[in-house]
């Protein structure tokens, strides 16, 4: 059984008083709000700015202000807030499993007791979508956006000048990743620096992992059931570091360590690039065309899906979705939360190009170019999916997974004794 981060009684109560004279759910129903809903997330950039938007259009049609407040370090900074009474009155929650965790905790108020219609709603999305904001059969939120992290990022006039077909297996990969070499070329930009971009590590692995060892493994070992210093995580890894190493990388592994996951697309879609490819999620397009808007794509921006490793376990998806929920309950937070669940939200949102919509009334033509409606077209029919391993760790072990990878890439020859201490951590996690 996983272990949950703890609220002491004491703190509850707390919380308890603080979130009821804010209108929190006291058994009293839904109170009147204040005409103004704060929101917290880790949004910064494009996804903060295309969320912004969506807050516009909501103010202009309900007259409801809104407030939103931004952090990297997520986590921590809502656990402080919800220790203090003080939570905001939406977040915007970047891991599934961490529903869960504030769920059982009591700290999130259901949409049945925002007075909203949960049925309704949930029309609006797949089974996938719909587990992802509910524990234990309630309903605590609304899935705010999505995104495929099974994409590869490159330049297709440059994969023409070389003659290069988009790789279907690793092994075509890696005879591209030796040709650029051989050119004098960079195959590779990596931004895994610190706790706030060491995740793109983890997304690596995931990619790695799911493709190698199968997608019951995949289970075992994001739930606790499949110990960290396994075999077949040692193989992912090995396999890792064929294209996460000094040789491969801008700057070698030190640049990868001192470099933002931003700057390190801009490094290969910025107005003075210096490699070929990058690997992460879909959202990067977005990114790379804010910082550069000469970008074209399907000329000098586009991504393939991440090839196969073992053919036995085919094409598989693994992605990421963001959870709208509320900490208080009054009559403002409903209805922006309902606003968010609905096709004329998503329509706005996904115009921006930096994201894709979950929810199933937003057309293909509402994407603003070829890249988002692939991306989507990908979310929609993936032969099979799993969320972000990392994201469906408990506690603080998913962000310790990309400083447990920073140190693998750092010191490929301590893998053993990495993964042993890590495992360790892990054991208490989820004891």
């Amino acid at each position: 059984m996983k272990r949950r981060w703890f609220i002491p009684a004491a703190v509850l109560a707390a919380m308890a008083l603080a979130l009821g004279a804010c209108g929190g759910d006291d058994g009293g129903g839904t109170e009147e709000g204040d005409g103004e809903v704060t929101i917290f997330s880790l949004w910064t950039g494009s996804e903060e700015e295309a969320f912004k938007k969506v807050l516009t259009q909501f103010t202009e049609e309900t007259g409801i202000r809104t407030k939103y407040e931004a952090a990297r370090d997520f986590l921590p900074v809502i656990r402080t807030r919800l220790n203090a009474g003080n939570p905001p009155e939406v977040g915007i929650l970047p891991r599934p499993g961490f529903v869960d965790e504030l769920a059982r905790d009591e700290a999130l108020i259901p949409l049945e007791d925002l007075g909203l219609d949960v049925d309704a709603i949930n029309e609006n999305y797949g089974d996938t979508w719909i587990d992802l904001a509910t524990f234990e059969d309630t309903a605590y939120g609304v899935v705010a956006k999505a995104n495929s992290k099974s994409t590869v990022w490159y330049k297709p006039n440059s994969f023409q000048q070389n003659g290069f077909e988009v790789p279907q297996t690793w092994d075509q990969l890696e005879q591209i990743v030796q040709s650029y070499k051989s050119k004098g070329e960079v195959p590779w930009a990596v931004g895994a620096q610190g706790r706030d971009s060491s995740w793109t590590l983890t997304d690596w692995f995931e990619q790695i992992y799911i493709r190698t060892a199968g997608g019951d493994n995949y289970d075992k070992l994001f739930s606790g059931e499949l110990p960290f210093n396994d075999a077949t995580v040692k193989e992912a890894l090995e396999i890792m570091l064929q294209q996460v190493n000094d040789e491969n990388v801008l700057n070698g592994v030190d640049g990868a360590l001192s470099l933002s996951f931003q700057d390190a697309i801009t490094r290969v879609f910025g107005t003075n690039p210096q490699a070929e490819m990058h690997m992460l999620g879909g959202f990067t397009g977005g990114i790379a065309i804010g910082a550069n808007p000469d970008l074209k794509p399907g000329e000098t921006i586009d991504f393939f899906p991440f090839p196969t490793i073992k053919e036995e376990h085919g094409d598989p998806l693994v992605g990421s979705g963001d959870v709208a929920a509320a900490f208080v309950n009054n009559e403002d937070v409903a209805e922006l939360l309902e606003f968010l669940s609905t096709p004329e939200a998503g329509r706005t949102w996904v115009s921006t190009g930096a994201i894709v919509s979950p929810n199933k009334g937003v057309p293909d033509d509402a994407y603003p170019n070829e890249l988002v409606r692939k991306e989507a077209d990908q979310v929609k029919n993936a032969e099979s999916f799993r969320f972000d391993g990392s994201d469906l760790l408990p506690g603080t072990l998913g962000q310790d997974f990309g400083t447990l990878l920073q140190n693998v890439i750092k010191n490929p020859n301590n893998v053993d004794s990495l993964l042993d201490d890590y495992q360790a951590e892990a054991e208490q996690a989820f004891s």
